[in-house]
């Protein structure tokens, strides 16, 4: 009797032991496939975000010189660069004032649309085949003026956007910087493309466009906003790129002389980047910006 007894004991313990090996077995196979999968995560992040390094250095002192530019998009005009189709049947495309076929991150563009009647709304869609982004195009009555800036993040930002008739059938917006929000930015720069889509009940057109990242360093200040955010764009990937506060002398406030670092940011893959201009660095006697070749029209807060 004692032995069965035994020999049943002996028997649960094998079972019990069995048992917690495979449970122990489970949880390593769970604790290593989350670990696994974190270094994963890891390394993709890794692979998209450039790895910083030292960029050019703020000069003390530089002379501010003075430059316009008149030109803007013009749709009407682009239609002889553009397919053939797109003069005989609805079309939707982005401008810029090179025309539709340089658009760059950062250049200023407008909304183009032809072949739709201007008294209703048009559904307007921009997809790099990972993110859509919709908005509504809103024809209004007047003239195009020039005179005014949509927000950076127009077609991106879901706020309506008014387009005006310019004759031969095809609507225009005013212009804006192409300076989506930083997630649209990258994605957009990933895929180095978009397709631009419209439709207008049983109106529909679509047009897949390239964009490009931009290559001349510059620095401007973003237009069409009450913002204070300075967009710098054009530097290498990965560059520490420094924004520096300067004082403004002279008569004609050509002379700037750097006041303090007002901080930095890193060149993502899109080469474009926002800063946030602090309150205490406004004002017409102070101007923005980062280390050029050359200063253009140095921008005031």
């Amino acid at each position: 009797m004692k032995r069965r007894q035994l020999v049943g004991w002996l028997v649960l313990l094998s079972i019990t032991a069995a048992g917690c090996d495979s449970a122990t077995q489970d949880a390593t196979r769970r604790t290593n496939t989350t670990t696994g999968n974190a270094a994963e995560n890891r390394q993709a992040a890794d692979a998209r975000t450039p790895k910083p390094h030292k960029g050019p250095k703020l000069p003390g002192k530089f002379r501010n010189l003075a430059a316009g530019d008149g030109a803007a998009p013009d749709c009407k005009r682009d239609l002889s660069s553009l397919p053939a189709e797109f003069t005989t049947s609805p079309a939707v495309w982005m401008s810029t004032i090179q025309g539709p076929r340089s658009l760059v991150l950062n250049s200023e563009n407008a909304l183009c649309l032809h072949g739709f009647t201007a008294k209703r709304a048009v559904s307007v869609t921009v997809s790099d085949g990972r993110h859509g982004y919709t908005t509504t195009a809103q024809p209004t009555a007047g003239k195009l003026t020039f005179d005014r800036y949509e927000p950076p993040e127009s077609l991106f930002n879901g706020a309506r956007l008014r387009v005006y008739d310019i004759g031969s059938g095809v609507m225009q917006s005013e212009t804006w910087d192409f300076v989506p929000q930083s997630a649209a930015r990258e994605s957009l720069a990933a895929a180095g493309h978009f397709t631009i889509s419209a439709a207008q009940g049983s109106t529909t057109a679509s047009y897949r466009q390239s964009v490009g990242v931009p290559t001349n360093p510059e620095r401007a200040r973003l237009r069409g906003e009450n913002k204070r955010r300075l967009v710098i764009y054009g530097f290498k990937q990965g560059d520490t790129i420094p924004i520096g506060l300067y004082q403004l002398a002279g008569e004609a406030s050509d002379q700037a002389t750097l006041v303090r670092q007002l901080g930095s940011v890193v060149m993502p893959r899109s080469r474009t980047a926002v800063f946030a201009v602090p309150q205490s660095a406004a004002g017409n006697t102070y101007c923005i910006t980062v280390p050029l070749a050359t200063q253009y029209n140095c921008p005031s807060f």
